[in-house]
């Protein structure tokens, strides 16, 4: 039996491009509507009470820390704090090579204003990997007062925080170390609390930014009760490795957000070139043997 060019164009073509996703884009906008979440966003039509009824089913990974939008005053794990210092949500998803991950909390640079130094400040973003740990600066500014939101090439933030887990002060991270910027071989600092966990980094000489994320950071700029990070970047940016592991902690620790995955990045453009030459071998090889 022949087969036609046009047959083994075809076997070709689906063998080296996927079919294209048919689920509803992620727009990094600071909204997680397209995810499928309506935020309680402190007003008389929606006070309290985030809705994940809508949740959309195509995630990679989702972790729903709690509902509760008012009270200060409560266990959060692994320690206490209340709505302040609340990571409420962090959702994972992949569509074609793009890596899309969403945080919820209930932290906004408002939060525990007093005087000129304020008590609660965000960590950044860890991603543990086959090929070792990966960390997003996820920045926030001064703490004193309303703010506006974060995006992509904003200067960093790290938080000193004391003993008891209140911020104390801030400090602009390396120039390069910007808002949305993706790093690897960094320093990270731990929380102040047990069970001390990293929760922000600083790079070094030996560190290298690997990437930059579609970033924002809302801060109070959308919700009265609620700051939400959403960032999108390629894949191939980690390398090959296998994405097992998404954290995110307020700086001193209070609580976390943990998202178990199985994603294996992008290989190189090169490794795809040799393995889209390998099934040309192969069909070539076929045809021979059936002419």
């Amino acid at each position: 039996m022949k087969y036609s060019k046009l047959y083994c164009s075809t076997v070709l073509t689906s063998l080296l491009i996927l079919p294209a996703a048919h689920a509803a884009p992620i727009i990094i906008d600071g909204s997680l509507s397209d995810w499928g979440i309506s935020v309680a966003d402190g007003t008389a039509a929606q006070p309290v009470g985030t809705d994940y009824s809508g949740l959309r089913s195509d995630l990679a990974g989702s972790m729903i820390e709690d509902t509760d939008d008012t009270t200060n005053n409560l266990f959060l794990g692994p320690n206490s704090g209340g709505q302040n210092y609340d990571g409420e949500f962090m959702g994972v998803m992949t569509q074609g090579s793009t890596l899309y991950l969403s945080i919820l909390t209930g932290q906004r640079p408002d939060n525990g204003f007093s005087g000129s130094k304020g008590l609660y400040s965000p960590g950044d973003i860890r991603i543990e990997t086959s090929m070792g740990t990966f960390g997003i600066e996820v920045g926030g500014g001064a703490v004193s007062g309303a703010g506006n939101a974060l995006t992509e090439g904003a200067t960093g933030t790290t938080y000193a925080v004391n003993s008891n887990g209140y911020t104390t002060g801030s400090s602009d991270t390396a120039a390069a170390q910007t808002v949305g910027s993706v790093w690897r071989d960094v320093d990270w600092i731990l929380d102040p609390l047990a069970p001390q966990q990293p929760v922000q980094f600083e790079i070094n000489g030996g560190s290298s930014q690997v990437g930059e994320a579609d970033f924002i950071f809302t801060r109070d700029s959308v919700t009265a009760e609620h700051a939400i990070i959403e960032l999108a970047l390629d894949i191939s940016v980690f390398g090959g490795a296998t994405l097992q592991e998404f954290y995110w902690l307020p700086s001193c620790g209070n609580d976390e957000l943990h998202v178990s995955t199985d994603i294996t990045s992008v290989p190189e453009p090169a490794s795809l070139a040799l393995m889209g030459l390998g099934l040309l071998g192969m069909i070539g090889a076929a045809r021979r043997r059936r002419t």
